[in-house]
């Protein structure tokens, strides 16, 4: 029987942490050491800008303006484009290939079942969601924000984007996380990606925060409305069981020693990457 691992994470943490987690939970499942599928729900503070895997730190991010805005910098281990993390929640979503309920899916089809998690929570929060399958190429590099990029099983209130997600899928194992911000500080996007403030028209009209487009949406509702929208559309059975000491100790040291490290942020780790883990780019698949 498939059995679901919630993991919510109340207390906001700091973004090295965060991608350290991820990544201690999609190892567990890599090496065959987890079997159930997990979905995690989380925030950050301080306010972080991340960056794709891929992506060159000065094509995609203003260092001494996040520094004086007191925002911190980490590359994510997915692909995918720059997202300022403030106001929102994030989920993540780790899985196997070969075990329910991902078993024998396409990354296009593993998109597409998450995506109608994320879809059924939005809805219950009273936006009129979209779902769109549009696909195009996305180029790794490059400093335009996530939320500019069209992809895939993409969600959309009134033609506006309001999730952006990427996915890295390995031998065994995939993980896939999102960001689905409550209110956009346009301009601290622009800035803290180093893009020029005429950006900013562009952004209002291709991507929004589901408070912004229903102000009674609290921060509490949308993680109540993403937890269940995903028992919805996967429903197994379900435990909620935060990180074991072995996961947080394992998390503190990828926090110290690779996501909060100079090394991995500045450098670009995936540049010339070759092998069996891929990602999935662009803006519901990009974070």
């Amino acid at each position: 029987m498939v059995r679901w691992r919630l993991l919510d994470d109340l207390k906001p943490k700091p973004g090295a942490w965060n991608m350290a987690l991820d990544e201690v939970l999609f190892r567990a499942a890599e090496e065959g050491r987890a079997e159930g599928p997990v979905l995690r729900l989380y925030t950050w503070s301080p306010p972080c800008l991340s960056i794709g895997f891929h992506q060159a730190l000065h094509e995609t991010c203003d260092p001494a303006f996040c520094a004086r805005a007191g925002y911190d910098v980490v590359r994510r281990s997915t692909g995918g484009k720059a997202v300022l993390h403030d106001d929102e929640v994030t989920y993540a979503v780790v899985g196997r290939h070969d075990l329910p309920p991902f078993a024998g899916l396409s990354l296009g089809e593993t998109y597409g079942f998450i995506a109608g998690g994320l879809a059924h929570a939005l809805a219950s929060l009273g936006l009129d969601v979209a779902l769109s399958q549009r696909a195009a190429a996305v180029a790794p590099r490059g400093g335009a924000p996530c939320f500019l990029v069209p992809s895939e099983s993409e969600i959309t209130v009134g033609g506006r984007k309001v999730v952006g997600s990427a996915q890295r899928r390995g031998a065994r194992a995939f993980l896939q996380h999102g960001a689905v911000p409550l209110h956009l500080d346009y301009r601290a996007l622009a800035l803290a990606s180093g893009q020029p403030e005429a950006s900013i028209p562009a952004y209002r009209a291709a991507f929004a925060g589901v408070a912004d487009l229903n102000p009674a949406v609290t921060r509490e509702a949308l993680r109540e409305a993403l937890a269940e929208g995903f028992r919805r559309t996967f429903p197994e059975a379900w435990d909620d069981r935060p990180p074991n000491e072995a996961e947080a100790s394992a998390a503190r040291v990828l926090a110290r020693e690779r996501f909060g490290a100079p090394w991995w942020t500045q450098n670009v780790p995936g540049a010339n990457a070759a092998g069996p883990e891929r990602e999935r780019t662009g803006a519901a698949t990009s974070r």
